[in-house]
């Protein structure tokens, strides 16, 4: 089992919900049904967790077949003990679809039978199982069993659950010993850095200088190294989540007032007896290069026709009115469009990117 999986999963998951990360590519935007986009928004998200549901569910089955076509396997047992915990954490356990306490008994009887075989390995699946106890919020026998995990050999997979439940306890005065212990079972900067910052975090002990003074000084330097690096990651991939949001946004209300010109333009084109109205556009590419067209409300979402004009080129379109005709880039992105309505003649002008009379 990879033993950085096992310690980002929990913090990945958790800092998720915490941050309440759910992207809303309606920010911002008006003319729309706030009950239609609930609903829909709701639609989606059941269906997303069923289907998150299901595939756990799947993981879990495969997990408890290898558990029992290997008993005694460490690497099984530790990752029967995850994927339960997973349920817990998931909530698949509160909506009943798994039964917590049979699957917590499950994972205690294959780990003991490992433990059994593999006695060197003691304190992996007392972390597991102690792992296990916090996401199902058993937070006492947490706390022992991580702590029997630290007995038996300290470990950075076991200290920084436990020193978590142990702030969460009020014993944040035991934090800095555990931290101590584990230091020394950091094998690469993740596993460093992870239990640094927990530990200054749980420990309540201020700036890195002060807070992180038991690790000394190469510490403390690479710990402040690593989060300003961390910081600026985070705030280059936060205005890089801005920037498609607000493209987004863009993409919408052109989309938006593309509708709205059809609709004036069909609003005030001539019936043909009592039918829709029609175009007929004759198209000139006065540009260098052949270019790309799309014939339809939004080249990037919407349905509709795409084409494309050589250069020097003419031809003739034709159909129901009012149609707004793009000129689109290779990623199918609209640079510039006009609505067809009537019998127009138009060029693509020269310089690639519009549209004249011609």
């Amino acid at each position: 089992m990879n033993r950085s999986s096992l310690l980002t999963v929990a913090a990945t998951l958790a800092s998720f919900t915490a941050a309440g990360c759910f992207f809303n590519p309606y920010a911002g935007m008006t003319g729309l049904d706030p009950e239609a986009i609930q609903a829909q928004q709701a639609q989606a998200m059941a269906e997303a967790q069923a289907q998150n549901d299901a595939q756990i569910l799947a993981q879990l089955e495969e997990s408890r077949a290898a558990v029992k076509a290997s008993p005694g396997d460490m690497n099984a047992a530790r990752v029967l003990a995850q994927r339960v915990g997973a349920c817990f954490l998931l909530g698949l356990v509160e909506r009943k679809k798994v039964d917590g306490e049979a699957a917590i008994a499950e994972v205690d009887a294959a780990l003991e039978e490992a433990t059994r075989k593999h006695p060197d390995q003691k304190a992996e699946a007392l972390s597991s199982k102690g792992i296990l106890f916090v996401h199902a919020k058993r937070n006492k026998e947490a706390i022992e069993t991580l702590e029997a995990s630290m007995a038996a050999r300290p470990t950075v997979l076991a200290c920084v659950p436990l020193i978590k439940e142990l702030d969460d306890a009020g014993r944040s005065s035991e934090v800095v010993g555990h931290c101590k212990k584990a230091r020394p079972a950091a094998r690469d900067d993740e596993d460093r850095y992870t239990l640094l910052d927990s530990c200054l975090r749980h420990s309540h002990g201020g700036a890195a200088e002060q807070g992180l003074a038991w690790a000394g000084k190469a510490d403390i330097d690479f710990y402040n190294q690593r989060t300003d690096e961390i910081v600026q990651q985070n705030a280059a991939h936060r205005a890089e989540q801005e920037a498609h949001s607000a493209q987004m946004r863009a993409d919408f209300d052109a989309s938006r007032r593309r509708a709205e010109e059809e609709r004036a333009a069909r609003a005030g084109a001539p019936s043909s007896g009592g039918g829709g109205g029609t175009y007929s556009l004759r198209l000139h590419n006065s540009c260098s290069r052949t270019v790309k067209l799309f014939f339809g409300d939004n080249p990037k979402f919407g349905s509709g026709t795409r084409t494309s004009l050589g250069s020097n080129t003419t031809s003739s379109y034709s159909g129901g009115a009012p149609k707004t005709v793009w000129i689109v880039d290779d990623r199918d992105q609209g640079i510039s469009s006009f609505v067809a309505s009537g019998s127009q003649s138009m060029q693509i002008t020269s310089s690639c990117s519009g549209f004249s009379t011609y």
